[in-house]
């Protein structure tokens, strides 16, 4: 697993910088970030992000439910969100019949991206042009930074021309990094067509692997069969690669 980035308090957080290109040469680090919720990061950590370049957070989670700071949060200063523009931008329209027909029993896993993406394009396209426009480097984020982050990175690595075995590693290294913490987030219980609140502890590295192995095939279709760049327009995508440009090619 790519080494995490150590900001105080943060969680599953990583650098998009590092993974292979098809065109040689890797992505860069620096540009893009993506966590779990950034809610955990105390004083010290914000400070860190902004000190690596972070002036936008992109927020991929459903306000109000999953955005409102508990008391599992740390107490922060408002001066260390100073100079931060914090972007909502989620992915999923969570009272949408057929989205929670089709991808509410399969939210944690690829196999309900493409759904997503066909019920939901107008937030998809909101989401990476936030990412493509924004000022300095980019924190993404949804709750625990595998799901919807994993999702929104993929489309960012896709784009960019990374690599099938990058896409895959990210994706892989953002779900066990999810799994090392404790935590709680909403979850879709199909037989009773709700929304619950879930509380889990960190998984342990067997069941992480298993977990792994039974997303990759699913992720592996998706990137052979999913055309990222057909969200935005072509200035955006082109922003999007500059984000991302090689470097080392």
């Amino acid at each position: 697993m790519m080494d995490t980035v150590a900001w105080p308090g943060g969680r599953n957080v990583r650098d998009l910088g590092g993974r292979a290109l098809r065109i040689g040469g890797h992505t860069p680090f620096g540009r893009v970030f993506r966590s779990a919720a950034p809610e955990h990061l105390t004083d010290e950590g914000w400070t860190a992000a902004k000190a690596a370049g972070v002036r936008t957070v992109v927020d991929l989670r459903n306000a109000p439910a999953e955005t409102r700071r508990t008391v599992d949060h740390p107490v922060i200063r408002p001066e260390s969100l100073r100079g931060l523009t914090f972007v909502p931008a989620p992915t999923e329209d969570p009272e949408d019949a057929d989205f929670l027909r089709l991808g509410g029993p399969h939210l944690d896993h690829p196999c309900s991206w493409i759904d997503n993406a066909r019920l939901a394009p107008a937030r998809i396209a909101a989401a990476l042009r936030a990412i493509a426009q924004a000022d300095g480097a980019v924190l993404v984020h949804c709750a625990g930074g595998r799901d919807r982050t994993g999702m929104v990175s993929a489309m960012l690595l896709h784009t960019a021309g990374a690599t099938d075995e990058a896409i895959v590693e990210d994706y892989a290294d953002g779900w066990r990094g999810a799994g090392t913490y404790a935590g709680h987030g909403w979850v879709y219980n199909p037989n009773r067509e709700s929304w619950e609140r879930h509380r889990h502890g960190p998984t342990e590295a067997d069941e992480l692997e298993r977990q792994v192995a039974d997303r990759v095939p699913a992720l592996q279709e998706w990137i052979a069969t999913f055309d990222s760049a057909a969200f935005l327009e072509p200035a955006e995508v082109l922003a999007l690669r500059m984000r991302l440009k090689p470097v080392d090619a």
